[in-house]
Order: structure tokens, then C-alpha cells, then sequence
């Protein structure tokens, strides 16, 4: 299969960074949600509104971890991918150097410590 050109790859680039940052905001907006629910309902509620509001954290946390990751994923995937130009280039090398598992690892670790912390 033939590589990306340089127009294609940062458009495709583009749209997997979109795509990471509406899944952080999903992420984040939801968590906020459901503390303010956990605030105001838990201590009252019944304990299938509890397995409720705690299936609900799971989902949240699941979905972070797993969008972040396709994400990451695939920008590794495309910087493997990269025309000679683009990766020839000084910005080109410059991006093959970055350590995309360090960053995966990193948003896993906030959003799992976002998932955790809904108690």
C-alpha cells in the first residue's frame, strides 16, 4: 500500500487529534456530571442507584482509556508511515522521536486517577 502524502498525513493526523481531544472532553464533562450526581443523590439513594452511578464512573473511565489509546495507536501508525519527505524533514524527525507509549501511559494514568477519585 502505498504512504501517505504529506497533505494526507496531516490531514489524517488532524482528525485523530480532533477525534483525542472530543474523547477528553467527553471524558472530563461526563466525570463532572456524575460527581455532581454522586454529590447530590448518592448518600440518599437507594443501592441500585449506587451500582448505578458506579457502573456509570466505569463506563466513563472504560471509554477514556479506550479512545485515548485508538488514538495514540493510530498516530504511531502514521508516523511509521511517513513519506520520505515529511520524516526526512527536521519536524519529521523531530515527531519519530516522541514517545507515544509515554503519552498513552500518561492519559492513562489521568484518566484512570479521574475514574478512581468519583468516590
Amino acid at each position: 500500500m502505498a504512504k501517505l502524502t504529506v497533505d494526507q498525513y496531516l490531514a489524517a493526523a488532524a482528525a485523530r487529534l480532533a477525534y483525542l481531544t472530543q474523547a477528553y472532553a467527553i471524558v472530563f464533562f461526563a466525570s463532572i456530571a456524575t460527581m455532581f450526581a454522586i454529590l447530590a443523590y448518592a448518600s440518599s439513594a437507594g443501592l441500585a442507584a449506587r451500582f448505578a452511578l458506579a457502573t456509570i464512573v466505569v463506563a466513563i473511565t472504560v471509554y477514556g482509556l479506550l479512545a485515548a489509546k485508538a488514538a495514540f495507536d493510530d498516530l504511531k501508525a502514521m508516523l511509521d508511515d511517513a513519506v520520505d519527505d515529511f520524516s526526512g524533514s527536521s519536524f519529521g524527525a523531530h515527531l519519530k522521536q516522541i514517545r507515544v507509549a509515554l503519552f498513552t501511559a500518561a492519559s492513562a494514568i489521568l484518566v484512570l486517577a479521574m475514574g478512581v477519585t468519583h468516590r
